[in-house]
C-alpha cells in the first residue's frame, strides 16, 4: 500500500514539475514578445493553453515568475555557448604554447577558429531567437529589481568566461580586456541581425567581422 501511495505520489510531483515547465516556456515566449509589462498571468495562460488558475497556482507573484523565467533561459543560453565552444578549446589545447606562438599556425587557426564562431553565430541567431530576445531584455530591463540586476551580472560573467578562456591562448595579459571588446562586438552581431528574416540575414558580413576580430585577438595582421 505504501508502495502505491509512493508510486502516486512521484507521479504527481513529475506532472506538477512538467505544468510547472510548461507555464515557465510560456512566459519566456510572452517575455520575448511583449515585454515585462505585457507578460500578465492572463498572457502566460494563453501562450501555455492552461487555465489562468493553474499559472497563479504555481506563480502566486508575477514578478517571481518572469525571474524564473530569465532564469531559465538565462541557464539554457549559457550551456548552449559553453558547449559550442568546446570544439575550439580541444583544437587549441592539442598544441604547444611555443606552437602557437607560429605565424603560420594562428593563420591557420584564425581561419578554422572564424568559421567555428560564424558557423555558431548563425545557428544562434536562425535557431534561438527566443533566447536571444531574453538576454536582450535582460540587459535593458536590470533596473526593474535588484534580483534581476544581480542575473543579467551573472549572466554576462558566464557568457565572457569562455572568451576569456580563448583570449588568454594567445595574449594572457590582456585576456579580460580582449574578451570584453570580442563579446561586445558579438553580441552586437547577434542583435543586429535578431530582428531580419532568417533569408536576410548576412552571413558573409557575420563571417568577416569575426575574423578581423579573432585576427585582431591572435596579433595577426590581415
Amino acid at each position: 500500500m505504501t508502495v502505491l501511495k509512493d508510486k502516486a505520489l512521484v507521479k504527481r510531483r513529475s506532472k506538477g514539475e512538467l505544468t510547472r515547465n510548461q507555464i515557465l516556456n510560456a512566459a519566456i515566449e510572452v517575455l520575448a514578445t511583449q515585454g515585462i509589462k505585457g507578460t500578465t498571468h492572463r498572457a502566460i495562460a494563453t501562450q501555455a493553453q492552461l487555465q489562468l488558475s493553474l499559472t497563479t497556482y504555481y506563480f502566486k507573484d508575477i514578478k517571481e515568475l518572469v525571474h524564473e523565467a530569465f532564469v531559465l533561459s538565462s541557464t539554457q543560453t549559457v550551456s548552449r555557448a559553453g558547449a559550442a565552444w568546446l570544439p575550439a578549446f580541444n583544437l587549441l589545447d592539442s598544441y604547444t604554447k611555443t606552437q602557437l606562438k607560429k605565424v603560420a599556425l594562428r593563420t591557420e587557426l584564425a581561419e578554422k577558429l572564424s568559421e567555428m564562431a560564424t558557423s555558431y553565430l548563425y545557428t544562434k541567431i536562425k535557431d534561438h531567437p527566443t533566447e536571444l530576445a531574453i538576454e536582450q531584455l535582460l540587459f535593458t530591463e536590470i533596473q526593474i529589481t535588484p534580483k534581476l540586476r544581480e542575473l543579467a551580472q551573472i549572466h554576462k560573467q558566464a557568457l565572457i568566461t569562455p572568451f576569456i578562456q580563448l583570449c588568454s591562448y594567445f595574449n594572457d595579459e590582456y585576456a579580460e580586456l580582449d574578451a570584453d571588446i570580442m563579446l561586445t562586438i558579438f553580441t552586437q552581431l547577434e542583435y543586429r541581425n535578431l530582428v531580419l528574416p532568417v533569408d536576410e540575414i548576412d552571413v558573409n558580413n557575420i563571417h568577416q567581422t569575426v575574423e578581423r576580430i579573432i585576427n585582431w585577438i591572435m596579433q595577426l595582421k590581415r
